[in-house]
């Protein structure tokens, strides 16, 4: 049974309810929406909706995004004019998740925006070709590899009201895009 009330203070449901009385009477907080439960002790209680309607939801705590170097090496260039290095290098690619599998990893991958580029439990490399361009008379370390995303939080399933009902802690990290960097050392 769901109940839009003007607001809810928790001490004042817990207070009434243990007082016995029989109705609630709210005022000025926000709108929201309360599901009426009855938890297992048979004590009437009032659960918010936080997602919108029935589903598996992630809910992050802590999320970063850094790069991994699969490949690096310094180059000189001692000519007068830009010169072209192209290396094929290998580059990691995985993806893990604590808990669960396919669908968890993407659930959490959505919500902290961040694409995947294998699939759950995948571990392998691929082969890139990368060109990087050095200037006249300089020294450059030029550097390839993944952005990796990791993330921990919780898994939350909700029932048809939106209300949570389980959460579970969770943690995943994952290879997103490639990137290739080429860093000034010194001049020649």
């Amino acid at each position: 049974m769901k109940k839009k009330l003007k607001s809810l203070s928790l001490l004042g449901v817990i207070t009434l309810l243990s007082l016995g009385s029989s109705s609630v009477y709210a005022e000025s907080v926000t709108e929201a929406t309360y599901e009426k439960a009855i938890d297992p002790s048979g004590i009437v209680i009032f659960a918010e909706a936080k997602y919108p309607g029935p589903g598996t939801y992630y809910e992050p705590y802590q999320t970063t995004r850094e790069k991994s170097t699969d490949f690096s090496m310094e180059v000189s260039n001692t000519g007068g004019g830009t010169t072209s290095v192209t290396r094929t290098v290998s580059i990691r690619k995985f993806a893990n998740v604590t808990i669960g599998g396919e669908t968890e990893l993407k659930i959490m991958a959505q919500k902290v925006k961040a694409s995947l580029d294998v699939n759950a439990g995948v571990d392998s490399t691929k082969s890139v070709s990368i060109t990087w361009s050095i200037p006249a008379k300089s020294v450059y370390t030029i550097k390839a590899g993944s952005v990796v995303v990791k993330t921990s939080g919780y898994i939350e399933r909700a029932n048809s009201s939106g209300v949570v009902v389980s959460s579970t802690y969770n943690s995943g990290n994952w290879t997103t895009s490639e990137f290739s960097d080429s860093i000034f050392v010194r001049k020649l």
